[in-house]
Order: structure tokens, then C-alpha cells, then sequence
């Protein structure tokens, strides 16, 4: 049987485990892909483009969540976050020549993701697809298609939308939406430093998690996405455990009643953007009534803006994810139960989930 160390060291080869190529991955897309999505931002501006949509399932939905924040907080640029299938059957009035669609995909043939494109083109609105590979199924239909080619499927995608985000913010005069894309640069070091940094860290957490069977995820702001990639497409993905997202400040309305007669066990993703301080009073109240909680918290990284958290906080919660699928027996973490199956995706060329 082999030990631990031997199943962490297959573990750096797996496919989901990105980790150990995220600095090095990270820097070259900011200097092969940076430019091509900042000319993406200044064409959007000159082309009076009324309203983005950002477009995806899963990991690859909410990768996307931040395109959005930024939009909404730095420019006067109308954009919606939809899931694929929610996007196509809510069919938005505002889909023209005049509209552009960010849609991920890792694969660039998940089923839901390639028919929210089909969509999208029927109704003439101009398509962008953040795939793996250029010659995917999405890759060869999108009207424009900006290929990462590296296993950092929530981190480059992630990097995609701030970079168009900030990027038009900056062209409409945004002067923090500046100072956040000079701050960009910072980040490989930081993630290549992490990788080795965070390991240990994260053996002795899983340690203490190990025999957790239900576990809550909290985050809001700019950590939303993470928190929930982590709580429903890490944690249940993963470790195959019963787990739930739940908005930070939204658990103050119900779920906090829970605390009478159960002690979670919770992560919570803590920023040091305007929402700290709310976020910090929950944490309160679940450290009052004795649940087993960690948190991660983003003013660890002082030199990393706060509208940054999400590039800060994902290899420590990745560690702890790798840590805690070996910790429970699950040796291969790229095998899945039911996903990558056919069992869940149909249509000719469809992959995924």
C-alpha cells in the first residue's frame, strides 16, 4: 500500500491538481495572452458594445464571477453572470451583434457550455471561448477563442476576466482599476512561493478535518467564487463528502439558527476588501457557539490588493483539498464516479461532465 508521501508525489502529476504549475503558467499567459485579451477590452470600448455576458458550469462558471465584480464596480458596462443551461433558457432580450459572450470551458466540450454558444451565435451576439486548447469544439466555433494551454483551469480563465474587466475600467478612466492591473505581476511569485510554502500547513488542517462528513464553505465579495468553487466543486467533487456554498453575509438569514443543536464544520474565506468587517462578525458568532472552523484569511498578504483575494487564497485551499482526498482513499484525484462518463453530457463531440 503506498504511503501518504508516495500518493502526494503522483498527486503533483494529476491533471486537477494545478498547484504545482500555477506561478510559472500564470506568468506566461500574462505575457502571451495578457495583450491579446487587454486589445479584447480596448475593441469592446471602441465598438460601443452594450452588455457582456459571462457564461459557464461549474469551476468554469464561477472562474468567471469576477469579470463581472469588476465590470459592475469600475466601469458603466453592463454585464450578467449566468450558468450555460440558465442562459440559454432565460434567452436574455439583450442578445444582439451588439452583445459579447465570455463562455470557459476546460474541456471545450461541456455539453451545457456548447449549446450556451450555439445560442449565442443564433442570435448574432459575438462570442469569446476560454478553453485548454484552440482546437476544441468551442474553440473552432467561438469568433474569438483564447487558448491557455495548461491544466490552470480556474486560475488562467480567472486572470482572462480580470485582465478584460480592469483593462476597460482602466480605458474609461478608472485610476484603482489601474493600480489593481500593476499589482497583476506580483501574483506568480507569489502563487510558485505558496506551492511549496502551503504544503505542510495544509497536511496538519486535513489532519484535523480527516473524518469531517459535512463540510459548510463561506465566502462573499470578491472570495464568492472561490468559496464556491471550493465548497461545491472541490470539497463534494474531491473528497466525495456532503458539503454546501453559503454566502457569508447571507448566513446571518437562517442558516446561523442551525448553531442551537449543531457544530459545523466551516471554512471561511475572509477578505480585506469593505466586506472584512461584516464576514468577521459571523465568524464571531459560529466561534461563540463552538463550531470547527478555519479560516483563510487574504490580510496574510498585505502586498496583494485586496480585490486580488482570490489569486492569494487558492493554493492554501487546493493543499488542504489535495491533502484531505488522500487523507480519505481517494487515490486518483482525476477519476470521477459519474462525471467525464457519458453518462451526464450528450450530443456528437460533448466530453463533459
Amino acid at each position: 500500500m503506498a504511503t501518504l508521501e508516495q500518493l502526494v508525489e503522483k498527486a503533483r502529476e494529476s491533471t486537477l491538481f494545478t498547484a504545482p504549475v500555477l506561478g510559472p503558467d500564470l506568468r506566461r499567459f500574462l505575457e502571451v495572452q495578457g495583450p491579446q485579451v487587454k486589445a479584447l477590452a480596448k475593441k469592446a470600448l471602441d465598438e460601443k458594445v452594450e452588455h457582456v455576458y459571462w457564461v459557464g458550469s461549474g469551476n468554469s462558471w464561477v472562474n468567471l464571477f469576477s469579470g463581472k465584480y469588476l465590470l459592475d464596480k469600475f466601469s458603466s458596462l453592463y454585464s450578467d453572470l449566468y450558468t450555460s443551461y440558465d442562459f440559454v433558457v432565460r434567452d436574455p432580450a439583450r442578445l444582439s451583434p451588439k452583445t459579447w459572450v465570455f463562455l470557459a470551458s476546460f474541456s471545450g466540450a461541456t455539453e451545457d457550455t456548447v449549446v450556451a454558444l450555439r445560442h449565442a451565435k443564433s442570435r448574432n451576439a459575438h462570442t469569446i471561448a476560454l478553453v485548454r486548447k484552440s482546437d476544441s469544439l468551442m474553440g473552432k466555433e467561438a469568433d474569438v477563442t483564447i487558448a491557455y494551454d495548461s491544466k490552470a483551469l480556474y486560475i488562467l480563465p480567472l486572470m482572462a476576466a480580470y485582465l478584460f474587466a480592469l483593462e476597460y475600467a482602466r480605458l474609461q478612466g478608472s485610476q484603482e482599476a489601474e493600480a489593481i492591473l500593476e499589482n497583476l505581476d506580483s501574483l506568480p511569485e507569489l502563487l510558485s512561493r505558496q506551492y511549496v510554502e502551503e504544503e505542510a500547513p495544509a497536511r496538519k488542517l486535513a489532519e484535523e478535518f480527516k473524518d469531517v462528513k459535512l463540510l459548510y464553505t463561506l465566502a462573499t465579495g470578491p472570495l464568492w467564487g472561490l468559496g464556491y468553487k471550493f465548497g461545491l466543486t472541490v470539497f463534494m467533487e474531491n473528497l466525495r463528502i456532503n458539503g454546501s456554498f453559503i454566502d457569508a453575509t447571507e448566513f446571518r438569514h437562517g442558516p446561523v439558527e442551525m448553531l442551537e443543536n449543531e457544530k459545523p464544520a466551516m471554512i471561511f474565506l475572509l477578505g480585506s476588501d469593505e466586506s472584512r468587517k461584516l464576514v468577521e462578525r459571523v465568524i464571531t458568532v459560529c466561534q461563540e457557539h463552538d463550531a470547527h472552523m478555519v479560516v483563510y484569511d487574504a490580510a496574510q498578504y498585505p502586498s496583494v490588493h485586496p480585490l486580488l483575494a482570490p489569486f492569494a487564497l487558492m493554493i492554501p485551499l487546493q493543499w488542504f483539498a489535495v491533502w484531505s482526498a488522500l487523507m480519505r482513499g481517494i487515490e486518483n484525484l482525476d477519476d470521477r464516479v459519474v462525471m467525464g462518463r457519458g453518462t451526464l453530457g450528450k450530443g456528437k463531440g460533448i466530453t463533459w461532465p
